[in-house]
């Protein structure tokens, strides 16, 4: 018959796993083999001899999770509460919720994702999706930015900037000086700065086929902001096709957007309004 002694040794040696040794006796620290769902221990180390309970662990597994969970929350807020954007629903686009109808939304999604993975690896690229209004541009450009977000760890701060509304809102300002401090400093500065920028539904602001309406304040701005993301990563949607493009804003500018492109621009030609699709 086995003594208790030898039974009990049995039973840790099934149960728990050495994690350490105890500061304060020098005798092994112990803790479960099997470790929580997520990866984490089921309890802080123990120390069965002087019965020294690993508290420091436990507390330094504590302030990392608050320090995530308060990154998580500063890319999240950054995202939702710093963009220009008047269709909330847009936030919650992402690759998981587009829909593949066709091999040419298959074929976006692809290119959406590559651009995802260059980012990723600090590439300064600019994605450039043009087509009819409804084709998912702005679906698939929101997926990838959350999808930046997310796979960086929520490292990467992300704008998401409807290109009229924010004329809209700097044309407003004129008469509202604390706006205008605050769409001058504040956002121009969260452009500037940012991991990614999207410049949502360029040339929606014209307002018809006049392409050559664009006024001087709006190729103004637009500069503004491409200036400011000089090497840094863009997503750019419109409804013009590259003729109409440069007829509303100029060769130069043009030649901005589309730095960068290279293997990351796509044209929706065939793919109908999802809108008006039960999809």
């Amino acid at each position: 018959m086995k003594s208790l002694a030898v039974e009990m040794k049995s039973l840790i040696d099934k149960v728990l796993v050495v994690r350490g040794e105890c500061p304060k006796c020098q005798q092994p620290l112990y803790g479960y083999k099997a470790k929580n769902k997520d990866g984490s221990e089921r309890c802080a180390p123990l120390c069965m001899a002087c019965g020294y309970y690993d508290m420091q662990r436990k507390e330094d597994r504590e302030t990392e999770r608050i320090y995530n969970d308060s990154l998580k929350n500063k890319a999240i807020n950054f995202l939702k509460y710093g963009s220009v954007i008047t269709d909330k629903s847009l936030f919650d686009c992402s690759f998981e919720n587009y829909k593949l109808i066709d091999a040419e939304t298959e074929t976006a999604a692809e290119i959406a994702k590559n651009f995802v993975g260059a980012v990723l690896q600090g590439e300064p690229k600019h994605l450039a999706l043009n087509g009819k209004s409804g084709s998912g541009k702005s679906h698939l450009a929101m997926a990838a930015t959350w999808e930046i977000i997310k796979q960086s760890n929520y490292d990467k701060k992300c704008l998401f900037i409807s290109y009229r509304e924010l004329l809209e809102q700097i044309k407003y300002s004129f008469n509202d000086e604390q706006l205008r401090k605050e769409i001058q400093g504040s956002l121009m500065k969260d452009i500037k700065t940012a991991d990614l920028v999207v410049i949502d539904d360029l040339g929606s602001e014209l307002g018809g086929n006049n392409y050559s309406s664009s006024t001087n304040f709006n190729n103004d701005t637009l500069n503004s902001i491409l200036e400011a993301r000089q090497n840094q990563a863009i997503i750019l949607t419109t409804n013009l096709t590259g003729k109409e493009m440069r007829e509303a804003y100029g060769e130069r500018i043009v030649s901005r957007l589309f730095k960068n492109s290279k293997g990351f621009a796509f044209k929706f030609v065939t793919t109908a309004d999802k809108r008006l699709r039960a999809v």
